[in-house]
């Protein structure tokens, strides 16, 4: 049997092969009737597509500045990222001297722009490999590495070609006897207008940051728990509540149904004399009031929280598959998502995605890394 997945599906192996519309209909003879109709499903919801995009006119596409060719690295970044990779695999093999990270971010609570500076400490050699010294812990036992984010600013204060400064530019010079790929020069990128706020920091206020961010998020879900764990409390009071009162209804109807049947004794005539004895009939006593029935105090229905976005990657740097919608994105720890060429790197830039309003922000113009420049 052959199988036909979608209408799509099968316009795309027509293409490719090139088979006819005769071959693809004479291969709809082998298909049982729930696939046929399956099939005529798919065809119909394709034919609607495209009857509705002739329909609607394209607008002519313009290029965003700052874009990258699909699937084409820019040749103006080639050395650079060249650079960057021999000083990683240098600095893995022979260690490192302290340098500082350089990242900018904005800040949530005023919304301007922060620049970091983060001072990463020297290397050390543990047990064969270079590590940061001072970076073994209980999650780290054999101690941090040195990756690729952090290897651009290294490269950058070892040697920067640009301003033609750093530390070392012999190994600059290594690294070029070694790169035979033709150089183009780099176009200038626009002067920085925003308010800047430079705030340096250690690799361990860094990580000190990490762990308040972390102990901030575990004690909202434990004052959830708690709040949640409160309402049950009260449910559950309320309902004990409920029964004693049905309770105390019920012996309150049994009380007055006691006396309603009690019998008053008729004293009988005396042996000599006729004395007649009359009997006066008791009293009915009164029904014992009814309890009113509390009434339960209706609360609000709580609205269900929408799902949170469970995709996550590490902040190393790099980018990382990241299918959504249908199509395949490339996305980082920052959320800035580039569409997946078909050789697997960086297509064209798509914007930053907004998890709480489940959208790609397109608005954004593309960012300008420190190894492009």
């Amino acid at each position: 049997m052959i199988d036909i997945p979608s209408a799509s599906d099968v316009s795309q192996e027509v293409e490719v092969a090139g088979a006819s519309v005769e071959e693809v209909l004479a291969s709809l003879k082998g298909l049982e009737s729930a696939e046929l109709f399956k099939v005529m499903k798919q065809a119909l919801v394709e034919a609607e597509k495209r009857s509705k995009a002739a329909a609607v006119p394209k607008k002519a596409a313009t290029k965003k500045a700052g874009s990258m060719p699909k699937g084409v690295v820019p040749p103006q970044l080639r050395k650079p990222r060249a650079w960057v990779d021999f000083t990683l695999k240098h600095a893995l093999e022979h260690g490192w001297e302290a340098f500082t990270v350089y990242q900018t971010k904005k800040d949530k609570a005023t919304g301007e722009k922060v620049e970091e500076e983060i001072e990463m400490p020297a290397s050390e050699l543990l047990n064969g490999a270079n590590v940061y010294k001072g970076s073994v812990d209980e999650k780290h036992p054999n101690g941090k590495q040195l990756i690729h984010k952090d290897a651009m600013s290294l490269s950058k204060q070892r040697w920067a070609p640009k301003e033609k400064t750093g530390t070392h530019h012999a190994l600059y010079q290594e690294f070029e006897s070694s790169y035979v790929e033709e150089v183009t020069s780099a176009a200038s990128s626009d002067s920085e207008s925003e308010k800047k706020v430079i705030v340096r920091k250690t690799a361990a206020e860094k990580a000190a940051e990490a762990e308040a961010k972390k102990a901030e998020k575990e004690a909202a879900a434990a004052a959830k728990k708690a709040a949640k764990e409160a309402e049950k409390e009260a449910k559950r009071a309320e309902k004990e509540a409920e029964a004693a009162a049905k309770r105390a209804e019920k012996e309150a109807e049994k009380e007055a149904k006691k006396v309603a049947k009690k019998v008053v004794p008729v004293v009988p005539a005396a042996a000599v004399k006729k004395v007649v004895a009359t009997v006066k009939p008791a009293a009915a006593a009164p029904k014992a009031a009814v309890a009113a029935k509390p009434v339960a105090a209706v609360k609000p229905a709580v609205k269900a929280k929408p799902a949170v976005e469970s995709w996550s990657c590490p902040a190393d740097g790099m980018v990382h598959p990241w299918p959504y919608k249908g199509k395949q994105y490339l996305r980082n720890s920052d959320n800035e998502v580039w569409l997946k060429g078909e050789d697997g790197s960086c297509g064209e830039w798509q914007g930053i995605f907004r998890p709480t309003e489940d959208r790609i922000d397109d608005s954004v113009a593309e960012p300008v890394f420190d190894d492009e420049e």
